[in-house]
């Protein structure tokens, strides 16, 4: 320890200071090999002498320390650092070298850094002060310091600008501000309020009667409009006039195209195609009863929908109801069979299995049945009780199979059906049938622009069969 102490007087001098010291093991795990006393002693350092403030921040480094091992058997090993080890941070925490005094130099250092830091505070305070004015209360700026205001900007390779000496009043503004005038902003709020109000005047009770039926969004927005364009000012204030006119709108936006029986050629082929739950089953026996009543009976039943409990039985019922062929098939090898084997029927009716629009494996597997080359004609069917987002992404999603017709189901349940009218406008694939309850064939509407129109334009809480 003796002889430590000395190698640190003779490395750092008389006015080192001795920040701590132990003893440790250089074996491994500190069991075996040699004892060594670890001293750590640091000395104070002097400012180096810079010119300017920046300089002198950045000179300022951490105080070089020396360590000094020493073992019992006054074998010394000296080790530099300049960064103290995480084991002596609290000894260095707690003993610290008393300061040298201060110079004259670091005095007069002193005195021009805190001049330095008052002129910048009063800088601060001054462009505080301006800012805080109003715009109208604000002095009239010299010539010389408007220039520097609406003056481009610095560029990178151009010396900033020096900031304003001592005594030198600063700029009001940093930069030019754009202050729009109080006055025309108020006249052309009122001109746009005044313009606005005409056009809701004339359009919020067509509007109003649109959004009675469940009309919403861009449809209504254009019916109003149309109305408003072509009805006259005494026409506008009569309800029943907007109702006739918004009656015979809606028939122009409606595209009606049911299948045409009379005058096919050769063999029809209808695939019900749609998500769960929405009657495509009953609407298929719908289908078949209708074609039976008015046609003949030359008609085959063929499901594809193994998938729901009892789907397969409640076609067999429809069948044999009706007395006609019920084929069940469960791949489009078979399905191709059974339309062979019946080649002969005037009309083919498929069902299908309920697809989630979002499972696209499913939507997938269902094209690979109803592909292009067997000519078949794909109704969607959809439930008018389904919110309008839902409809219209369940059609962005079948639309991969390629969809020829719509069948809009359960109107009977809804009060509102302008529904139909806010998707068929975004949906290419015309209408074909629509059904309001679930008797076979009653309940299926055959539909034209005229019905479809008076349909949509009629409130009602639902059809009663009783």
């Amino acid at each position: 320890m003796t002889s430590g102490l000395r190698l640190v007087r003779k490395e750092l001098g008389p006015d080192a200071l001795i920040l701590s010291t132990k003893t440790v093991k250089n074996g491994k795990l500190g069991l075996l090999g040699k004892a060594t006393i670890e001293i750590t002693a640091a000395i104070d350092r002097s400012w180096p002498d810079e010119n300017n403030l920046i300089e002198k921040l950045e000179s300022v480094s951490p105080k070089k320390h020396k360590r000094i091992n020493h073992t019992v058997d006054d074998t010394i090993d000296l080790q530099y650092q300049d960064k103290p080890s995480n084991n002596d941070q609290s000894a260095r925490k707690e003993i610290r070298p008393m300061p040298t005094p201060p110079t004259a130099q670091d005095t007069n250092k002193e005195d021009v850094l805190r001049s330095e830091v008052d002129e910048l505070k009063q800088l601060v305070h001054q462009l505080a002060g301006h800012i805080a004015e109003p715009q109208g209360k604000q002095a009239p700026q010299k010539p010389e310091e408007t220039q520097l205001q609406t003056s481009s900007p610095t560029k990178p390779d151009q010396p900033e600008p020096k900031p304003p000496e001592t005594g030198t009043k600063p700029l009001s503004t940093a930069e030019p501000r754009v202050h729009n005038s109080p006055a025309k902003t108020t006249t052309t709020s009122e001109a746009l309020r005044q313009k606005l109000g005409v056009v809701n005047s004339t359009r919020e009770p067509i509007l109003h009667i649109l959004h009675q039926f469940g009309i919403e969004g861009e449809p209504a927005v254009v019916i109003a409009d149309y109305a408003k364009e072509n009805m006259s000012s005494q026409d506008l204030k009569k309800p029943d006039q907007i109702r006739r006119f918004l009656a015979l709108s809606i028939e122009g936006l409606i595209d009606v195209v049911p299948p045409d029986f009379e005058n096919s050629d050769g063999q029809k082929r209808i695939a019900l195609i749609g998500p769960t739950g929405v009657g495509k089953t009953t609407t298929l026996a719908k289908l078949a009863a209708l074609y039976l009543a008015n046609h003949s009976s030359s008609i085959a039943l063929i499901t594809i929908d193994t998938y729901r409990i009892a789907a397969v039985e409640q076609l067999k019922v429809y069948g044999e109801i009706m007395r006609l062929p019920v084929d069940v098939v469960i791949s489009p090898e078979q399905l191709e069979k059974a339309l062979h084997r019946h080649r002969d029927k005037e009309l083919i009716l498929i069902d299908t299995a309920g697809r989630s629009p979002k499972d696209n494996f499913s939507i997938k597997e269902l094209s690979l049945f109803l592909h292009p080359e067997l000519n078949i004609e794909k109704h969607l069917v959809l439930s008018a009780g389904t919110r309008e987002s839902e409809l219209l992404d369940t059609i962005d999603r079948f639309d991969r199979i390629g969809i020829d017709k719509t069948i809009f189901t359960k109107v009977d349940e809804c009060s509102q059906n302008g529904i139909i009218l806010n998707v068929q406008t975004r949906n290419k694939a015309p209408l074909s049938y629509i059904t309001n309850g679930q008797r076979v064939p009653e309940d299926l509407l055959q539909i034209n622009n005229k019905s479809v129109a008076e349909l949509i334009m009629t409130s009602d809480e639902g059809t009663s069969n009783e």
